[in-house]
């Protein structure tokens, strides 16, 4: 599977959660990461059905209360149920995917589109039945530093409703 930088970072970040995280210290200049130094962390089947990848970018600072990663996901890898206490943005890099809210009907999104879930909103995300797809994911963190409440997983029969 191809795995892209923002790929690892969200799949990291939403498979350990912010509060795995440390938060960076003071920094008075700015820094570069190479992709290539970037690790790449496999999804856990705790929290993504299927095969994700998950490249950490970013971590909470003392100015940014927020993580990023690339997450991808193969065809038909979807992530479980969950909520972000303070919210998420995904924008999606590459390929073809389906977003869904509790109680309605799936989306699909592709290259480009942007995605806000606010605060609290019971979601799941991932790739459609038929290509692979990853976003970049922007998450924001709670006073304690969490990211993310993982629930159940989206069953066979809701993963094909919202392929079709």
């Amino acid at each position: 599977m191809r795995i892209t930088l923002a790929t690892l970072l969200i799949t990291s970040f939403l498979s350990i959660g912010a509060s795995a995280m440390d938060t960076q210290n003071n920094i008075d200049t700015q820094t570069i990461t190479k992709a290539s130094d970037l690790p790449e962390i496999e999804g856990s089947d705790e929290n993504f059905t299927g095969e994700v990848a998950i490249t950490p970018l970013t971590k909470v600072t003392d100015g940014i209360n927020a993580t990023s990663a690339y997450v991808s996901f193969n065809a038909s890898a979807r992530s479980f149920w969950h909520t972000h206490p303070k919210g998420q943005y995904l924008v999606v890099t590459e390929g073809e995917g389906l977003v869904q809210e509790w109680g309605k009907a799936a989306e699909k999104i592709g290259v480009g589109d942007v995605i806000f879930c606010p605060p609290g909103i019971k979601h799941w995300h991932g790739a459609n039945g038929k290509t692979a797809m990853t976003h970049l994911a922007l998450t924001g963190s709670d006073e304690d530093g969490n990211n993310v409440d993982w629930l159940e997983p989206v069953s066979d029969a809701q993963y094909h409703d919202a392929n079709h």
